[in-house]
């Protein structure tokens, strides 16, 4: 078998993620790229099953270490609580993770992007829904720690405000933010989500009746302006 020569695979990376910006995955050519790397097509599928598998080798690390960035900040804060069973509190600073994620989210921005433009976002998809099961399988130890009630119905809710929490996260990079903007962004999406979280379930409610009651209060004036006088 003949030796790969040093710097192709390198290079063959950095002219496909440049092919992929430009042109998108469908219309992104092989030939093309291994041309601006300087090699043939067939050095491209000695070291790559396919278009997608190269397009996978670029964004793939990138996601990946995201998702383990996370995943490791989980196990750590709750890993003292499974042999106490106390009830924790959550982080005094609940931002510092996710400015974390934020900045590699910038540091990768390029493979950030393509995960989410290209492939019909299947990559990006599958990166949110993973961070969405790290975080919904440590909040339902945190609400059966707390007995909380209708416990079926509050993780289903709660699998879907998570859900829309990370797929948030990517607002910056697909708005065009600079790093500062995003980082202060990350900041106030942590302050809505997170606080509402530590609420008691009993105060939620509470807080929903009241807006639920604000909302008809508001319709039915709307609809006494609107009623023709006699």
């Amino acid at each position: 078998m003949p030796k790969r020569i040093s710097g192709v695979s390198a290079r063959l990376l950095e002219c496909a993620k440049s092919e992929f910006l430009e042109k998108g995955f469908q219309d992104a050519s092989i030939r093309e790229i291994a041309k601006k790397a300087d090699t043939s097509s067939r050095a491209v599928y000695t070291r790559f099953p396919n278009k997608e598998g190269l397009f996978d080798a670029i964004v793939g690390p990138a996601t990946e270490k995201l998702i383990a960035l996370y995943r490791d900040y989980g196990d750590t804060y709750w890993a003292e609580y499974q042999t106490t069973l106390e009830v924790p509190s959550f982080s005094s600073d609940p931002t510092e993770i996710y400015s974390k994620m934020m900045d590699h989210i910038f540091d990768h921005a390029d493979e950030f992007r393509l995960a989410i433009r290209c492939l019909e976002g299947t990559r990006y998809k599958a990166m949110v829904e993973a961070l969405t099961e790290i975080n919904c399988r440590h909040l339902s130890k945190f609400f059966a720690m707390r007995g909380a009630e209708n416990q079926e119905i509050t993780l289903k809710i709660l699998h879907l405000l998570t859900h829309t929490f990370y797929s948030g996260i990517f607002e910056p990079l697909q708005h065009g933010m600079n790093r500062e903007e995003a980082q202060f962004y990350v900041k106030k999406l942590c302050d809505f989500f997170v606080s509402g979280l530590i609420l008691p379930m009993q105060q939620l409610v509470v807080a929903l009746s009241a807006c639920l009651f604000f909302i008809a209060v508001i319709w039915a004036m709307v609809l006494i302006l609107k009623t023709p006088k006699k």
